[in-house]
Formats: C-alpha cells, structure tokens, sequence
C-alpha cells in the first residue's frame, strides 16, 4: 500500500500576518476620502493628532502626524463633522489598523472660515477683544508707522488723505507683504520695526480680497503681536464690509485704509476753526462775568448807605426817639390812669395805704422804663456795629484799598480809557499807570502774550 505525504500547513509569525495585512490594506485602500464625526481627540506634545472618526454604528482609529497636520488652518476637535483624506494601515506592534490622515476638511462650512470662527471665539475668551485694553490714539502723532506693501494703491491714499487733513504730518513707512505664506510673519516683523524706530502709532493696511488674500490677517501671531504691541494699533484691512482678526484685536478698526488716515490724526484746518471758536466763547464768559460784577458793584457804590452812611444812624436815632417818646406817653397814661383810680379809692383806702402802694408802683414802672430803654441801646449798638462791619466791607473793596495792596491801574496817556487787555494797546504807545501814592508814565516798548512769545509786537 502506497504512504501518501500529507503536506505541513505554512506557519506565519504574528509579524508576518500583521505586515501582510498592512501591506494588503495599504495597497487596496491607497488613497480614499472617510467621512465621520471626530471623538477622542488627542494632540500629542504638540504635535501629532490621535482620534476616531465614527458615524452611528462604528468607528475607526485615525492618526494625522505633524508633517501633515501642522499646515491644517482649522482646529480639530470632538464632535466636528469632517472628511479626511488619507489610506488605510495597521500599526503591526498591537495589530490595529487605522487610517493615516493626509488632509482634512470640515463638512458644511469652509476650513478658512471655521479656521476664523474659533481662532474669534478663542481670543474673545482670552480678553483680547475688551474694550480696557484698547489704547487712545493720539490727536497729533510725531511719528506715523505704516505696514504695508509700497507697491499697490493703499499708501498713496494714506499720503492722499493726510495730505488734506494734516500737511506737516511725519510719516515711516515700512514696505512688507500682506499676502502669502509668509506675510503674516513679515507683519509681526514691520511691526517690531515701526516700535523701535518710534513710531506713536501703527497703521497695519490692505485692499481688498477674498478671504485667502487676507489671510495674513488672521493669524493667532498676529493677533498676540498687535494685542502686546506697547503702542496703538489701527487696522485697516480690506473694504468696510471685511472683517479680519486683526481687526477685532486692534486699538482702532478703519473700514479703508482712508479711513485709517483719517483717524490717525486730527483735521488741521476744522481744529483751528474749532479752537477759534471756543476762544470766542470764553472771551466772551469773561466779558459778561466781568460786566456783571461791574453792575454790582456800581449798584453797591450808589446805595444810600455807601455814599452817605451817616442816614443810617439817623433813622436809628429817630426810631429810638419815637419809641422813647411812645414810652413815656404809655407810661404818663399809666400814671394818670392809676391816679384816677387812686382817687377814687381814696375814700376807701388808708392814706399810708395808698403812699406805699403808689411807691411800689413808681418803682415798677421805673424798673419797666429801665428795661426798655436797654433794649433800646442795645439794638441800636448791634445796629451800629453791623453798620461798622459793612463800612469796613466797603473800605477793602474800593480801588484805593486795592491800589494800597500792591495793584496798579493802567490807563491811556491820550485818551484816559483803562487799559484791560494787551491787545488795547500799541509797541510805543503812552501810558499812565496808577498807584497807591502817585502815578508813573510810561511807554509801551514790547509785548509778552501768557503762552506765546512776542517781542517788538512780532508773534511767533
């Protein structure tokens, strides 16, 4: 009977299946797009991406290493709904697969604008948009820094509309890219520039674009740059209806980087007008202050009693004599009333009665009389002393008082009117001024305006 060999089956190691599975698996599924929610998230040291894409009856381990991660605009987390571009593999050492993501995109919104909408929504959280942190632009900066590309339109309109509002305005420009790769970083570096050279103020500007064209914009560098930057920041990027992260971290927002021009310093020509304008206004406060406490001061110097002071210790004395002589008649009518009556009680009563009763009663009136007429005195010495009081009043308050404390009255020579503002006289006028015990002449040979030089009547 014939033996028949019975062949050995091929044995694998673990190693051996698992790179024939990895081979098979990233041969077949080479180059696929698996949509899915993210979940288990996990960003390793910064550097690759460890998650699972799911949908409602499974899930798959998913790995995005740096190489492919670190140029992803937006920010990945749990329960983004996104697809991902990449092959299948298995990790041999625990013989797992997964899928090694390539390029990742978000679904139902485009990567730029959720990139946009969490870098806002971070920084928000963070306080860089707060309005405490805002910094005042100054009205009349020494020295005004532009970053952006001297070779398009925008800063010939800066000049154009500086030109207009401010002529002498002092301008550093720093010539940078605002599109590309790399623009976002070249900004960070004008910016730092523009700081070291001086500058009071930071214009960062752009025309428009779409959203990629002003992506140098909104960058999270960026932001930490103008949000750290020891001086104002206006951002003026794009057209009024583009917003961009910069935009929201800056001290200012222009619409157009005209606008920016126009913040960045005041209007010449209506600041002057304005200036002129309030000057009147307080000239004329003063004035009218002035004219009031003449009117009352001339209504105090022609009272009555200022002029001729003496009438009212007169009435005083007047009041005091009718009432004197009131006081005597009610006492005489007293007295005659009581001896009417003592008359007709002198039957009845006992003579030495009577003598003492009406002694009593002298008495009482005397003490009655006496008290009166104190009153009296005493109201008119209280009288007297706030008369006293308001003469006194008067005395410092005239111009020879004041003369007598150092002041002097300038007058004109020719005319005699008071001299009350520089303006009313000349270089080489006469004058008369007036002190406490003479008068000197005197000749105007130049003037001195508080604030404002003057020399021989030339202002500077």
């Amino acid at each position: 009977m014939e033996e028949v060999e019975v062949s050995k089956p091929k044995i694998y190691s673990v190693s051996e299946i698992n790179l024939n599975i990895r081979k098979s698996l990233e041969t077949n599924y080479s180059n696929i797009w698996v949509e899915g929610e993210v979940s288990n998230y996990y960003f390793h040291n910064r550097r690759h991406m460890y998650f699972d894409i799911k949908d409602e009856h499974s899930k798959i381990k998913v790995v995005m290493f740096y190489e492919n991660n670190k140029n992803l605009l937006f920010k990945l987390e749990d329960g983004l709904h996104i697809i991902i571009n990449g092959y299948v593999s298995a990790y041999e050492k625990r013989g797992e697969y997964q899928l090694i993501a390539l390029n990742a995109k978000p679904i139902g919104k485009g990567a730029l604008i959720l990139a946009f909408e969490q870098l806002k929504a971070k920084l928000e959280k963070k306080g860089y948009f707060d309005k405490i942190h805002k910094k005042n632009i100054p009205a009349i900066p020494q020295k005004i820094g532009v970053a952006t590309s001297t070779g398009g339109a925008v800063l010939r309109d800066i000049i154009s509309v500086l030109k207009n509002r401010f002529e002498n305005f002092n301008l550093v420009v720093r010539n940078t890219n605002v599109q590309g790769p790399d623009s976002s970083d070249e900004i960070c570096r004008a910016i730092d520039d523009l700081c070291e050279y001086g500058a009071d103020v930071i214009i960062i500007a752009r025309g428009g674009g779409s959203l990629e064209d002003l992506w140098a914009f909104n960058t999270e560098k960026l932001a930490d740059k103008i949000f750290k930057c020891p001086i104002p920041v206006i951002s003026a990027v794009g057209h009024e209806t583009d917003f961009t992260i910069s935009d929201f971290v800056a001290d200012r927002r222009a619409a157009t980087p005209s606008v920016a021009a126009e913040i960045v310093i005041i209007n010449k020509a209506e600041t002057v007008e304005n200036l002129k304008k309030i000057n009147k206004k307080l000239r004329d406060l003063t004035n009218n202050k002035i004219f009031l406490y003449k009117k009352e001061l001339n209504y105090l110097i022609n009272r009555k009693i200022f002029k001729k002071p003496e009438t009212m210790l007169l009435d005083l004395w007047q009041d005091f004599e009718e009432a004197r002589i009131k006081i005597g008649d009610s006492v005489r009518t007293i007295i005659g009333n009581k001896k009417r009556a003592l008359e007709e009680y002198k039957q009845h009563i006992n003579k030495k009665d009577i003598l003492r009763s009406l002694s009593a009663h002298k008495i009482t009136i005397r003490n009655v009389f006496l008290r009166i007429s104190s009153v009296f005195k005493n109201s008119l010495a209280l009288r007297e002393s706030k008369l006293k009081l308001m003469l006194k009043n008067l005395q410092e308050r005239s111009p020879a008082y004041i003369l007598g404390k150092g002041y002097a009255i300038v007058y004109e020579t020719d005319k005699g009117g008071v001299i009350k503002n520089i303006d009313d006289v000349k270089i080489g006028q006469n004058i008369t001024i007036r002190l406490k015990n003479g008068v000197l002449l005197s000749k105007i040979i130049s003037k001195l305006y508080k604030g404002i030089g003057l020399e021989n009547g030339n202002k500077n």
